[in-house]
Formats: C-alpha cells, structure tokens, sequence
C-alpha cells in the first residue's frame, strides 16, 4: 500500500489555510510596491488589480511550465486547468492592503492563499493529505517572509493562518453589550504596540481588564472592593468562576501591572506588549460569553 493511500486526510476550512500578517514599512506604499515588482516577477506573479491602496496579485500560471499549452482560450478555463495539476501547497494569490499611513511609513496587512484554497472553492474538492495542509501553510508563510524582507518591514503581528485570535468578532461582542470604552482600550493598546510604545499598550490592556471586571461586578450586583484583583476574589467567593480561574486572571493582571504599570522586571519589548493583547482579548471574550 502506498504511502499516499495511508496518509491521514482531513477537510481543511478556508480559515485554516489563509495565512497573513502585518507589518511596518519605512516608505509610501507606492514605493514599497515598486520594491517588491522584481521579488514578485521572480516568482511568476502578477497584479491582477489595484483599487486605492489594496493590491491582488496571481500566480501567472502560464508561466509556470505545468502545462505548455492550454485547452482552454477564457483566464478561467486556464486557472482551472492549471488547478487539475497544480500542487495544493503552492502560493497562489497575495493580497496587499495599506491599513493605516504613518508619518514615517504605512503598515501593510498581507496575505496569500495557496492552491488548495481553489482548488477547494472552485473545483470544490473536500479532502486533501494532512502534509499537504502543513505543506500549503509553509509555503505560503515563507512567501510572505521572502517578499517583505526586501523592503526590511517590521513585523507587527506574525506571519499565521487567520484568524490568530478572531479579534475583530471579539470586538463586536463587546460592542453589542454596549462595552465600546473596553473596545477603545483595545484599540489604544494595538496603536501603541505599532508604534513602539510597549508600556503604554500593556497599560491599555490592564485597562480593558479593569473595566471588564467592573462591569461584571456591576451587573452581578456586587460592591467593588479597593482592587482588581479582590474584585476577582469576590466573583471567585460567589460562584461566578471557580478559584483556579481567578487565579489565572489575577495572575494575568499582576504581569500587566508590573510590567505595564509599575515598570518592575523585564523591560518589556513586542512580543510582551503582544502577548499582553492577546491575553486580554481571550480573557475578555471568556467573560463576555460566560457572563453575557
């Protein structure tokens, strides 16, 4: 028996293989699309279209030597014979947007699709190898990698499938229960984790924990005590989530404070100011779910 007919196979959701990124670039966005034609040119791709400041680019599979003549005269008829033999892993499609203009540049939020993601929405397959998964993922993470390494970018938020932590949904939640002052704070701590300013983004991630504790204890008619962290004793002491979670939460908001707040230990850098967010957006969520 082959090693292809064992290997596992698994039903890949779209989300599972769109993998993107964002980053920092010193430059206009014009400009850091001129950088980056020759890397794009080497790899057979080309801009389908340009609409502001989003950019799709596509593999120019008539390039790519798979096949030296098609059957088929209409792009489309051509992309799906291209599709029939085309390894699932390879990137595919890259898309570009400018998300926010600096002084000193613009950050760029980037994507690519692989093969696989057609092949799933257009030839409508369902199953592919689990290597093949694992394979797409890292091609295209690389491809990213390798493009915006020309222009020296700045990573901002890593190079991953979608969604890291479904922020944008979380956000919503918290709107919809009339919590915009939390989404505020969460806003705040991405700017300053863009723009350097690591302490101050820790402290809008405390914030926004401190005002979603007060929240619950307003809505769960209890009496908020001198802190935070005995506000969370308090919810622990009536039920409203067991000790072992109340410790996580206070552990949590103790680094927050320490680093963020009060400057104590380590000095803290992006990945801390991230790691800060993106525990905020799960504490958060949880709560906001638990306890909607």
């Amino acid at each position: 028996m082959s090693d292809e007919s064992t290997a596992r196979k698994v039903c890949p959701s779209l989300e599972s293989i769109y993998v993107q990124g964002k980053y920092i670039v010193h430059c206009g966005f014009q400009l850091f699309l001129e950088s980056i034609q020759p890397a794009l040119i080497q790899a057979n791709f080309r801009v389908l279209q340009q609409i502001g400041n989003s950019v799709d680019c596509e593999l120019d599979y008539s390039k790519s030597g798979l096949i030296k003549e098609f059957r088929s005269k209409d792009t489309l008829g051509q992309r799906m014979e291209y599709l029939e033999r085309a390894r699932a892993g390879i990137p595919f499609c890259l898309h570009i947007t400018a998300i926010e203009h600096l002084q000193d540049g613009v950050i760029i939020e980037i994507a690519c699709q692989p093969a696989m993601y057609y092949m799933i929405t257009q030839k409508k397959l369902i199953q592919f190898g689990e290597h093949q998964v694992e394979e797409a993922r890292i091609e295209c993470r690389r491809f990213i990698k390798d493009v915006m390494s020309i222009v020296k970018a700045e990573e901002i938020e890593p190079v991953s499938v979608y969604p890291i932590i479904p922020r944008r949904e979380i956000k919503d939640r918290l709107l919809k229960l009339g919590l915009s002052e939390i989404v505020d704070s969460l806003d705040r701590a991405e700017r300053h984790m863009v723009q350097s300013n690591f302490e101050e983004s820790l402290k809008c991630s405390r914030t926004a924990l401190e005002k979603m504790v007060a929240y619950q204890m307003k809505k769960r008619g209890l009496p908020e005590t001198d802190t935070t962290g005995h506000d969370l004793d308090r919810m622990a002491s009536k039920g409203f989530f067991g000790e072992d979670i109340a410790g996580v939460f206070k552990s949590y908001y103790h680094f927050l404070s320490n680093v963020g707040v009060h400057e104590k230990g380590v000095k803290p850098g992006f990945y801390e100011a991230q790691m800060g967010y993106g525990i905020a957006l799960i504490v958060l969520d949880y709560m906001a779910d638990k306890f909607a």
